[in-house]
């Protein structure tokens, strides 16, 4: 009974307001929402309402007989524990509440049964009561939207989830699976029949989901097909799975240590989804097997992290091209296990979920990921990334650190990662890698893994020609486990300590990502946002719950800005990226007394002028710097003629003088006639009136000329 009510039936005095009961009751009501509004986080969220763990009631869910869950809303008032393997059935929507809680049942009477045939050995593996999952058949809807205050727990049954589970707890229970009806490339049903699927053209085949039993024989966990390449399965979001990926049904082993096709379940394992389902904020640790699988489709994924998982942080098949943003997968060496080979990578890309060389080109679609921002930290016993069987991401921006072994591309398969990288298909730009095996040249931190003995030397070059460098990320990448609690007992300190900025053409024109300008899944300066929700955060990753651990120092942490901090751990937006630098040469026309560091960018004015282009010295005025000025004789009738004379100079005029050698003043030192030559007549004859020598038509003529003139005395 509302307070109003209570007043209005129990005493006199309100006895005068039971005919405005219905308006008083209004306004208790709403006073009540004004309060309930007002109990929200910075962010707007509702903080997390629900009971302590310890006073939930539990829930046993079953599968039905087949009928599965139903269309259902799980709250956070009880803990809901899966019995055996529980299907969201086709056209069925299950809504898990924020703050709610899914336990997976360890189930009983395990049992493995063993039979050879050549080398090979096969198990059956059988429960009395199998294990619990949750499985989300294709054409159902999960909707789990957790918030930053009120995360959605997955563990198992045991958990008492008051932080005394560590994270060597692997195995417990089975996992999430989500099947869709989006892309694969699988063309058989990963079972030991290898019968063909539903394969109808590339892209449209099906197949189980591996490590799950369907009890009701329906094979409800079928997936694929792209009927439904953008269908929505549903949103997860703010989600934390820990402690599962038991080995489930039939699993095989070959005695020729070639592979091992197990049947184990993963954590998560997203199979088929279509581009519509949204993923983010999800962490998944202490897998048995692998964190994370992607297997086919095109959904796409932010904020997830992977950590302490026996094999792969995270594994991408069956020809998944969706898109991955802020991924972080970190191991230390007592967890991790490896496959049959003793093989485990940070992070796995294949191009199906087989290992017997199985791939050619006709797998397609490919698996083609985007993925940016990614920190992947790992043990000596692990390697980063292993892509193979014709897997081909597209990786930019992240770092690699601490492994025993880097990149491995593998060349095994008519049509693997080193053709992926001929065809375009595999490129992998700008990434960070650092302390890999016992080198730090790059050359030694990427592996090609064949049988062309040029392509070690094309790999490195392609990779280098992209832009990946060996750069210590500087921070704290180093974790351990304390043997006895299972608990962190030396956290990290993720935020990249320096300020190497991707270039641009490294960041995606893509609008579905964020367009970041640094290196890893955490930014610098902001807030780590594995914080506040996160299991990670509770075994003591992190040391500090408001940033990335360790003693915050604020600062400038670009190593390119003018005010760089070396001993910055914080970024705190005061970079300084132009004003120290500039032309320092007081000399230059474009000196700047302001910049301390020479950007190679000095002007200087040609010699003889200063920087406005004016002659420094031009004595004449005629408009020709002094510098430059040409003395030299400007007369066109001088022997010495310069065209090329801008100052009158001396004329020399020594060339010039009778060249006829019968005249009274020839000169055979001249080499120019100036008219100047003088001739005497001789007297023996006098007909030569011209004087030249010779009696010719001439002198008739000049005679005549001066016929009638009259002489002078």
């Amino acid at each position: 009974m509302l307070l109003a009510e209570y007043l209005m039936e129990n005493t006199p005095h309100f006895e005068f307001m039971r005919p405005f009961k219905g308006l008083l009751l209004f306004g208790f009501l709403s006073l009540a929402a004004s309060f309930s509004a007002f109990a929200q986080d910075d962010e707007g969220n509702t903080p997390c309402a629900c009971p302590p763990a310890a006073d939930r009631p539990d829930v046993i869910v079953t599968d039905n007989g087949g009928l599965g869950t139903g269309t259902v809303t799980w709250g956070c008032d009880s803990i809901y524990i899966l019995q055996e393997q529980v299907f969201v059935n086709s056209g069925d929507t299950l809504t898990i509440e924020p703050g709610a809680i899914v336990k997976g049942g360890a189930g009983s009477g395990f049992q493995e049964t063993s039979f050879s045939f050549g080398n090979n050995t096969e198990q059956i593996i059988t429960y009395a009561t199998y294990p619990g999952s949750l499985i989300v058949s294709r054409g159902a809807v999960l909707l789990a939207e957790g918030t930053p205050d009120c995360a959605i727990t997955f563990t198992h049954e045991a958990d008492p989830l008051d932080g005394t589970v560590g994270v060597d707890v692997k195995g417990q229970w089975g996992g999430l699976i989500i099947c869709g009806a989006g892309q694969t490339n699988t063309i058989y049903y990963d079972n030991p029949s290898d019968f063909p699927s539903e394969t109808l053209g590339p892209g449209t085949g099906t197949d189980l989901a591996e490590g799950i039993i369907d009890l009701s024989g329906n094979d409800r966990h079928v997936y694929g097909g792209n009927t439904a390449p953008s269908e929505s399965s549903g949103i997860l979001r703010y989600i934390s799975l820990r402690h599962g990926s038991t080995s489930l049904g039939y699993s095989q082993n070959i005695a020729t240590n070639e592979s091992n096709n197990g049947n184990e379940t993963n954590l998560l394992q997203l199979c088929a989804l279509g581009s519509g389902t949204q993923i983010d904020h999800i962490e998944l640790v202490s897998s048995a097997d692998d964190g994370l699988q992607v297997m086919g489709g095109t959904v796409d994924l932010k904020y997830v992290a992977a950590a302490f998982n026996a094999e792969d942080g995270v594994e991408f098949d069956h020809g998944w091209a969706g898109r991955m943003q802020y991924l972080f997968v970190i191991n230390d060496s007592s967890q991790v296990v490896g496959d049959s080979l003793g093989i485990s990578n940070a992070i796995d890309i294949e191009g199906d979920d087989w290992e017997q060389s199985n791939v050619d080109i006709s797998f397609m679609p490919y698996t083609n990921p985007a993925i940016i921002n990614g920190t992947f930290i790992g043990p000596k016993s692990q390697s980063g990334m292993r892509i193979h069987n014709g897997g081909s991401p597209k990786m930019s921006n992240s770092i690699f650190a601490g492994f025993g072994q880097g990149i491995d591309f593998e060349d095994h398969d008519p049509c693997d990662a080193w053709e992926m990288l001929l065809f375009g298909e595999l490129v992998l730009k700008n990434n960070q890698l650092w302390d890999v095996g016992d080198s730090t040249s790059i050359s030694d931190m990427i592996l090609y893994d064949g049988h062309i003995s040029s392509a070690q030397f094309n790999v490195m070059d392609s990779f280098v020609q992209w832009g990946n460098v060996a750069e210590d990320p500087m921070f704290d990448y180093s974790v351990a486990i304390d043997e006895v609690t299972g608990m962190v007992s030396d956290p990290v300190f993720l935020e990249p300590g320096h300020g190497l900025t991707p270039a641009l053409e490294y960041i995606s024109p893509d609008a579905w990502f964020d367009q970041e300008m640094y290196f890893g899944a955490f930014e610098p300066g902001g807030e780590n946002w594995l914080t506040c929700w996160s299991y990670l955060e509770q075994v003591g990753l992190f040391t500090d719950g408001d940033s990335l651990g360790g003693v915050s120092v604020p600062g400038c942490t670009y190593l390119s800005a003018c005010n760089f901090n070396v001993e910055a751990t914080i970024d705190d937006g005061s970079c300084e990226f132009d004003v120290c630098f500039g032309c320092i040469d007081v000399n230059a026309c474009n000196f700047d007394d302001v910049a301390y560091i020479d950007d190679l960018s000095c002007t200087y004015a040609e010699a003889g002028y200063d920087c406005d282009g004016v002659c420094l010295t031009d004595t004449d005025s005629d408009g020709i710097c002094d510098a430059f000025e040409v003395s030299g004789c400007q007369d066109a009738a001088a022997c010495d003629y310069d065209c090329s004379a801008t100052d009158s100079g001396v004329c020399d005029y020594s060339c010039l003088g009778c060249t006829y050698e019968n005249s009274t003043n020839y000169d055979a030192a001249v080499n120019t006639d100036d008219g100047s030559c003088i001739f005497e007549t001789a007297v023996l004859c006098p007909a030569d009136v011209n004087g030249d020598g010779f009696v010719t038509a001439v002198d008739l003529l000049d005679l005549l000329s001066a016929y009638g003139e009259a002489c002078s005395p």
